[in-house]
């Protein structure tokens, strides 16, 4: 089979080589990949490793065609979504690619598989951050009238994939009164506000580009009557320092979580009364993670959580309850990887994903076993 995998960076690099099909585990499925999408971390792990040329792809959509032997919710031919266990052989770049049963989920007919690959880093990322770690109340939770109510929540960077998920998402528990969420303010650049307001999500949103976040965020709560206590930056990256305008936001027992940034890594005074932590969406295979972001007990939890999650979210798309990210599928399939990762490390691509369709990429007939 026809297989990416990425060289190197600066500029971005990629070499095709000829692999054989991949034999699921016992839990895992095997597919035929028909569409993929990119992300920021395909270059970001190649900066870290330069050593490394791997197949970087995550995301996948296509046709189930094997599956382990202890798989039970999948057949050959289901038409089906998930996230490549990151790090690992047989990534999404590929005619095939392997993902964890626990991360697979059935694609409903009224998505279209270059819609349907743009979804499961992105949504899992932003879902393990609102209901795993800021404790948003599940949509379909129930609370009595004397229980607290979660109050107002923050969405800094809600015009990218990941934060637009967490917009979407919250605004299915805001949906549900008795949960008591809101207001949800989202904090978006100009060029994405037309986008963060088509998803009717937002009861504000506010500009970063104007400079006066602080100021506005403050307004808005005073107006409301409300402390802010949980905020998720979708962004947090050294380079852009969003945390400057998310801390002075909150109420002195404040929480954030970030999703690019490590705060043990920045040197930055965080403030001692608040919880600041980085979101490891590699949880969501329910396996310990190599790398020691997330400890054993944890990861099995979050297992659950995408489990089940993955599967709420497959309903709502079947329903029009929630869409996909906005996308673009670049032409020559697999073989405009490098041209796309080139764009992400760039900062060229806003408000869109990056899709490769593989029946699009030349000459694959060469490359088969």
């Amino acid at each position: 089979m026809y297989e990416i995998c990425v060289q190197s960076l600066r500029p971005v690099k990629t070499v095709a080589i000829k692999s054989p099909i991949p034999t699921p585990g016992p839990n895992q499925v095997c597919i035929k990949v028909i569409a993929t999408s990119s992300n920021p971390k395909d270059w970001q792990v190649p900066a870290i490793f330069p050593e490394r040329c791997a197949n970087e792809g995550d995301d996948i959509a296509g046709v189930v065609h094997a599956v382990g032997a202890e798989v039970q919710e999948f057949r050959l031919g289901d038409r089906v979504a998930g996230f490549h266990r990151m790090l690992e052989p047989h990534g999404s770049y590929a005619e095939y690619a392997i993902e964890p049963e626990v991360s697979t989920f059935h694609l409903p007919p009224n998505i279209s598989f270059e819609a349907g690959s743009t979804i499961p880093l992105t949504a899992m990322t932003a879902a393990i951050a609102l209901f795993q770690h800021l404790m948003l109340p599940l949509p379909w939770q129930t609370l009595h009238e004397s229980m607290p109510k979660y109050g107002a929540l923050l969405i800094y960077g809600a015009g990218s994939a990941v934060g637009a998920w967490a917009l979407k998402l919250a605004k299915l528990v805001k949906e549900n009164k008795s949960l008591g969420v809101g207001p949800i303010i989202a904090v978006a650049g100009t060029s994405s506000l037309e986008l963060v307001e088509s998803f009717k999500a937002a009861d504000y949103i506010v500009d970063y580009k104007q400079g006066t976040v602080v100021a506005d965020v403050r307004k808005i709560l005073e107006k409301e009557g409300k402390e802010l206590r949980h905020a998720f930056d979708a962004i947090s990256h050294s380079d852009t320092k969003t945390w400057e305008n998310v801390f002075p936001c909150l109420a002195k027992k404040g929480t954030v979580w970030m999703n690019m940034t490590d705060p043990s890594e920045e040197s930055v005074v965080w403030p001692s009364n608040m919880v600041v932590s980085r979101v490891y969406v590699s949880g969501a295979y329910g396996e310990h993670d190599p790398d020691g972001y997330r400890n054993r007990e944890d990861a099995i939890l979050d297992g659950e959580f995408s489990y089940c999650m993955y599967r709420y979210i497959a309903r709502q798309l079947k329903q029009g309850r929630v869409t996909p990210h906005p996308y673009v599928v670049l032409e020559k399939g697999l073989e405009s990887v490098a041209k796309g990762l080139q764009l992400l490390y760039d900062g060229k691509v806003h408000g869109k994903k990056l899709v490769y369709r593989v029946a699009d990429t030349p000459h694959l007939e060469e490359y088969h076993v």
